[in-house]
This record gives structure tokens, C-alpha cells and sequence, in this order.
């Protein structure tokens, strides 16, 4: 035993002197957070190399301690390693599931990580799986290897850095605290509480003024109130993730952004989804829905936006001039039409999937339950052709519309330079009226907005439950409640649920959709839908791709027995945990209740 600690020491010794970074060469912030960097590094590969050992003794709890150890010294780097190393976050920290996106690559990618160790580790260690749990503890080794001896592609610029240490925040919020990256040991809070250690290090790094130390030392004060509330509330489903995020994270990101202003940095707003300059996740103008365009040119007016809606009423664009994009999204429903499935454009038989609500669709990166359209420019050209839905031709649309004087007027209004009626306008106009959908103001949104009068106890109860036990918020993330992840929110996730054909668990059996599968034939794609937003759902019944659900007491009674599994039906590749939630009467009613607070209170 001692020779091999001492073998371990020994290969630490020879790496820290491969990889050296002198102290007598760090003076600016970003060169220390460099050095900060690569040191951090050293500790996580050391102590998956004290993990190996702990697997190699056989003491189960060791083992815990061990890869416990190793996960919080991952998390005092996971900002700087998540930031400058995107590519490599699936394959160190992502789930314990293959992964195949169908648009990049047809291979499908084996899970590797921490996440896959921490199954095999939680809740019991199984000494057969060693030899598995050591290789998968070489292939996590070797990225952090790999990471430590390469240049960094952007550099250790200061706005980078503030960028990297915000979207942290973002991630402890929306992923950190809900369990999304610990699902077995439960590890997240003392996890959230090294990463917020980790941006107090490098928070200290930068020099102030007189001027500017307030700011200063007002951040470092709320970093370490964060960290003792995290170490004082321990328990993950006790946890009062409301209170945190309020109380804590929220008046975190501001004072980030205070003192990154004090210091003059500006943050570049470039290809991410989230303004740079909000003061909180939970800020108004976070989001804005033109950042989720196809380009600049494209981005709603108020002409634009006037023309969308007067077209998005006018059966004009179908085949029959009988249907409009209001016959299956009713604004007075939520935009929806209430039905499991639409009315066909034969008005005889069903679509294939339910209508979804089209507020907030401006924030997502992919439309349809399938995800084949990237942008709403693309959802609205796919729908008019579509023989099922509106059987029509934009082509020919385009020349009705050239025809009549009142069209051509908004059309010139709205795009001066086009000579005539262009299809591509004709979508960026629909496009622009679906963007204008904007739903953030809902009672919840009111209460994070400081009116402590929006929600009831039970609701705010509830809220923690969706955030923790009940494990809603590991999919539909904050503060979008959809399925685009954090922090950069780029990405639509998908998941498969193992949804029934009917409600009737004793009769059911898995819907014959194969979802996305039937565009990219991968097969873990089986059955596998874009993860939607849960805001309005009170009011957008029924549920599911296929409508099978009525009542949102359906809906969480169905999640509660672990998805389809829990049904006896739930296909192999099945993503959705499949172990019962163990939600108490209690509880569903409170989580039930809270998710009724999301829906909207402006009029449309």
C-alpha cells in the first residue's frame, strides 16, 4: 500500500514539474487565474489517481470519500474547464447515457465521466466492477491530461474570465442545485458550494482601486454568504433552492456584473442566448428573442410583426384557403387548440403529434417535437406544405398576396427594399409575430422580481420539489422551464419518455411514434422528443406529444412511477430515470400547484 501511495507521489511530482507555472510569473488576474488553472487541474488528476487506489483496496466507503474528493476539486475549475473546453463537457461531466445529436455525427458515443463512475459507485460498490470503474477513471484522467497540455483557445483574457465565472453562476442555478450532474450520490450542494470557492479565488485575483474595492469585497461578501447558506442547508430534498436562488445567486450575478463594470470590462455579446449585460438569470431582459434568429436581418419589427399576425389569421397561405395558423394555435387556448391531435387539413382525420403552444417558441433552438427545424423561418415553410396540416404552396401564396393592395402595402412597409411578395419574407413575417410571443410574466416571474406576495407557501414548496425530489428541473431547466440547456442555452435536449398510447396504465402500451427517430434512424433515438417549455402549462391541455394525458395529475402520477418503465412498458433506450420519484399525495398536489403559477398574466 505504501509503495503504491508513494508511486502516485512520485508521478505527481514529475507532472507538476512537466506542467509548471512559475509563481514569479504571475502578476496580472488572467495570468494567475491561468496558473489557478492548471493547478487545479494537477489536484483533480491527483485525486483520481487516489480514486484508483481507493478502487484497487476494495473499501467502499473510501471509494466515496475518494471520488466525493475528486468531484469537489473538479468543481473549483468546472467554470474555466466547462468554458474553454465545451467540447470535452459531455465526456467528463455529462450523463451516464449514449449520445448521438444526428445532426453532427450518425456514430453514436458511449457515456464516460464522472457520472458513469458515480453509478457504478452509488449506492453500492460491487468489487466484480472494479476493473470497469478504473477504466473509466483513466478515460476521465486523460481529458484532464489532455486539457492541462494544450494552449487554451481563447486565453486567459479578463472579459472571458468574467464571462466564464457569470455562466457559472447560471450553471449552479438552473443545473447545480436541481441534481442534474450528481442523479445517484447526491452530492450537489457541497458541489455547488466548491464551485462557488473556485470564482471567489478568482474574483480575489483582480486588482481594485479605491474606487472600485467596494465592489469588490460587496462580490466576495455575497460569494461566501453563498457558500456558508450551502454548508449550513445540506440536505438535497430539504433544500430550499428558492430562498438560495433569490437570496443568493440572483444578487450574485448583479454584483458580477458590478464589479465587472467597475473594472471596465465589457462582455461581447457574440453567438450566446443570453444578454450579457442582464443583471440575473431571472432578469426581464435575459433573453431576447431576436439572439435566436437566423441573423441580424431577420429580427422582428414592428411592421414585421404587424404583417405576421395579420397573416397568421389568413387561410390565404393553405390549400384550401379554409385553414389558418390560428385553426391549431388559438391564441384564446394559449395558442394551442386543446385537442390530444389537430384537425387535418382533410378535416376528416388527426395530425400526427398534439399543437404545441407557440409562447415562447422564440426561445427554442429547434421547432417540432422532432427537432428537424432549426429556425421558425423553417417551422413555418415545413407546416404550409405540409399535405396534413395546411396543404399549401408559398410560391403560390406569394402570388395571391402580390395581388392584393392591403398585403402589398405591408409587405413594402415592412421590407422597403423587396421589389415584390417574397416567400422568404412571407416566413420572416410569421416568424417575427410567433417571435413577439414572449411569455415571462408569469406569478413566478413576478416573485423573482421581488413581489413576495405572488406565491403561496404551498407554491413555493412546490417549486423546490420540481427543483429537487420530483427531478423536473434536471430537464426543463430554469428559468425558460423548457428542455434548452444552461448556461448557453444553444442546445434543445431531447429525452425519451416511454410515453403510452393511452392513460389507462393497466391497458397501455408505448406509442407508436418513433419521434426522431424517423429523420436521423439512430437507434437510441427511438421514441425520443424535444424536451417543451412548461410555462402555461395549467392552461395548455393535453399533454404529451401525442395528447394522451388530460390533467397535469395524470401527467406527474405518470413521472412519479418512473415513465414508461414504471408502466411496463418503457422501451430499452428509455432516458427518463426509471425509478419511482416517490412523491408523497403531498407533494404532487404542492409541485402541481406551483406549476400552475407559470402560467402568464398579460392579455393577449
Amino acid at each position: 500500500m505504501k509503495i503504491r501511495i508513494l508511486l502516485v507521489v512520485a508521478a505527481f511530482v514529475c507532472l507538476c514539474n512537466i506542467y509548471a507555472v512559475k509563481k514569479d510569473d504571475v502578476h496580472t488576474a488572467h495570468a494567475q487565474t491561468e496558473y489557478f488553472f492548471k493547478t487545479g487541474l494537477k489536484d483533480v488528476i491527483l485525486s483520481l489517481d487516489n480514486l484508483t487506489l481507493a478502487v484497487k483496496t476494495g473499501d467502499a466507503k473510501n471509494i466515496k470519500s475518494s471520488f466525493r474528493n475528486s468531484r469537489l476539486q473538479f468543481k473549483k475549475i468546472e467554470f474555466l474547464t466547462e468554458y474553454y473546453y465545451p467540447y470535452l463537457a459531455r465526456q467528463m461531466n455529462g450523463p451516464a447515457l449514449p449520445f448521438s445529436d444526428g445532426e453532427n455525427s450518425l456514430k453514436t458515443l458511449d457515456p464516460e465521466g464522472y457520472q458513469v463512475i458515480e453509478e457504478m459507485i452509488f449506492p453500492g460498490f460491487k468489487p466484480e466492477e472494479a476493473a470497469a470503474i478504473i477504466k473509466n477513471i483513466e478515460l476521465l484522467k486523460e481529458n484532464f491530461l489532455k486539457i492541462l497540455n494544450q494552449q487554451y483557445p481563447l486565453g486567459f483574457q479578463d472579459q472571458y474570465i468574467f464571462e466564464a465565472m457569470r455562466y457559472e453562476i447560471y450553471r449552479i442555478i438552473a443545473q447545480g442545485i436541481s441534481g442534474f450532474d450528481s442523479p445517484v450520490a447526491y452530492h450537489s450542494l457541497p458541489e455547488a458550494g466548491a464551485a462557488l470557492s473556485g470564482l471567489s479565488a478568482c474574483v480575489s485575483f483582480f486588482d481594485s482601486s479605491n474606487s472600485e474595492n467596494q465592489a469588490k469585497n460587496n462580490l466576495l461578501s455575497k460569494l461566501q454568504l453563498s457558500r456558508d447558506y450551502l454548508k449550513q442547508n445540506d440536505n438535497f430534498n430539504k433544500f430550499d433552492r428558492l430562498l438560495f436562488i433569490k437570496n443568493y445567486a440572483n444578487p450574485l450575478s448583479g454584483s458580477f456584473l458590478a464589479f465587472q463594470k467597475q473594472l471596465g470590462i465589457v462582455l461581447q455579446q457574440r453567438s450566446e442566448r443570453i444578454n450579457t449585460n442582464a443583471t440575473s438569470l431571472f432578469a426581464m431582459d435575459s433573453f431576447d428573442p431576436a439572439i435566436f434568429g437566423l441573423n441580424v436581418a431577420s429580427a422582428p419589427s414592428p411592421k414585421k410583426i404587424e404583417l405576421g399576425k395579420k397573416l397568421f389569421f389568413d387561410p390565404i397561405l393553405s390549400g384550401n384557403n379554409r385553414v389558418s395558423c390560428a385553426s391549431c394555435h388559438n391564441p384564446a387556448m394559449a395558442f394551442t387548440d386543446a385537442l390530444p391531435k389537430s384537425i387535418a387539413f382533410d378535416q376528416k382525420s388527426t395530425t400526427a403529434r398534439n399543437a404545441p403552444t407557440l409562447l415562447n417558441a422564440a426561445f427554442q433552438p429547434k421547432q417540432f417535437y422532432d427537432s428537424r427545424a432549426v429556425f421558425l423561418e423553417e417551422q413555418v415553410f415545413d407546416v404550409v406544405h405540409n399535405a396534413t396540416e395546411m396543404g399549401g404552396s408559398l410560391d403560390k401564396a406569394a402570388l395571391l398576396l402580390n395581388k392584393d393592395s392591403e398585403y402589398a402595402r405591408l409587405f413594402n412597409n415592412a421590407y422597403p427594399d423587396a421589389k415584390s411578395i417574397l416567400v422568404d419574407n412571407i416566413t420572416n413575417a410569421l416568424a417575427s409575430y410567433i417571435r413577439s410571443l414572449v411569455s415571462l410574466n408569469s406569478r413566478f416571474d413576478q416573485y423573482m422580481k421581488g413581489n413576495e406576495k405572488a406565491l403561496s407557501e404551498s407554491e413555493k414548496a412546490g417549486f423546490n420539489i420540481y427543483m429537487g425530489k420530483a427531478k423536473c428541473g434536471t430537464c426543463h431547466y430554469v428559468p425558460l422551464f423548457n428542455g434548452v440547456a444552461p448556461p448557453y442555452f444553444a442546445e434543445s435536449e431531447s429525452e425519451v419518455l416511454g410515453v403510452p398510447d393511452r392513460a389507462d396504465k393497466k391497458t397501455a402500451k408505448l406509442d407508436a411514434d418513433l419521434g426522431k427517430y424517423n429523420r436521423y434512424k439512430i437507434d437510441i433515438l427511438k421514441h425520443s422528443f424535444k424536451t417543451p417549455s412548461l410555462r402555461n402549462i395549467a392552461v395548455t391541455a393535453p399533454y404529451m406529444h401525442n395528447g394522451v394525458f388530460k390533467t397535469l395529475e395524470e401527467v406527474v402520477d405518470f413521472y412519479n412511477d418512473g415513465g414508461g418503465a414504471g408502466w411496463k412498458i418503457g422501451p430499452d433506450n428509455q432516458t427518463l430515470g426509471t425509478d419511482p420519484l416517490g412523491l408523497s399525495k403531498s407533494e404532487k398536489t404542492k409541485l402541481i400547484a406551483f406549476l400552475k403559477t407559470l402560467t402568464d398574466t398579460r392579455p393577449r
